[in-house]
């Protein structure tokens, strides 16, 4: 006879990852409990996560997450996909930055950090798993030029194409740095120029029109991915860049871009 304990383990096996709201939502549809609400958490991970941790089963990622290992692993070898830990985390949120730009394949360089953009209201503490690092990223906005994709066994929140695009442009220290950036979005296909526009608007930010603008430009003349971009879309963007010249990269000299207002760093376009 199967027990109930294999079979809740056969079940979260497809997850790959899982919560402690998700274990328990999946054994209260395999056993039937009388006890009052308030003690069924502490009865599921007694009788279920805590054996299927001590069985190997299980592998502690934080608090609440743990990861799902399959019969052949063993803890010390086993890697998780760091996306899908990432989607767990916390309910709102959307994976952007270098994690968008891994997800879309366009990243220059491999990375160990791994970006989780939230409401300031729902912050968590970094942490680090095995050789990853979990960070979260504050927002004011979780929802404009957000998509949900389908991703191996679950579903995760990702920027769009545009969001993250603009997003990079704006705090490039999440995406490793100018040069790490400029690589990275030289090689993201598929933009729609006029959703650029959209995600600008929603943050309303006359310096960052400018930023975004200096660099489509730039992209323009360095990547074929960029070539169908038209005067009339960067002229769009071009008249709400700020009448005070803005930096480029903050407190860092460089020469004005009169076009964008912008004192852009010497060796800024060596970058590419």
């Amino acid at each position: 006879m199967i027990k109930k304990r294999d079979l809740l383990y056969k079940d979260l096996l497809k997850k790959k990852v899982v919560t402690s709201k998700e274990i328990e939502k999946a054994a209260l549809e395999i056993v039937e409990l009388t006890l009052s609400p308030a003690l069924i958490p502490k009865y599921i991970y007694g009788e279920y996560t805590a054996k299927l941790l001590g069985e190997g089963k299980l592998q502690k990622i934080r608090k609440g997450l743990y990861a799902v290992l399959s019969p052949l692993e063993e803890s010390k070898t086993h890697i998780s996909d760091k996306l899908i830990i990432a989607s767990k985390i916390r309910d709102r949120y959307y994976l952007g930055f270098h994690s968008a730009l891994e997800y879309y394949g366009s990243a220059y360089s491999h990375y160990n950090e791994v970006y989780i953009t939230i409401l300031p209201a729902n912050r968590f503490s970094s942490f680090k798993y095995q050789n990853l690092n979990f960070k979260p990223v504050f927002t004011k906005d979780i929802s404009f030029g957000i998509e949900t994709k389908k991703y191996h066994t679950t579903e995760i929140k990702m920027s769009s194409k545009e969001r993250t695009f603009v997003d990079c442009v704006d705090r490039p220290d999440y995406v490793g740095g100018w040069e790490e950036c400029l690589k990275s979005l030289s090689v993201l296909s598929g933009l729609d120029f006029n959703k650029i526009i959209e995600v600008l608007d929603m943050y309303n930010k006359k310096s960052l029109y400018a930023k975004v603008g200096f660099v489509l430009e730039l992209l323009r003349e360095h990547s074929v991915f960029y070539e169908h971009l038209s005067d009339e879309t960067l002229n769009q963007i071009k008249a709400h860049k700020s009448k005070k010249p803005k930096y480029l990269e903050i407190s860092v000299p460089g020469i004005l871009n009169k076009d964008w207002n912008l004192y852009v760093p010497v060796e800024f376009v060596e970058y590419l």
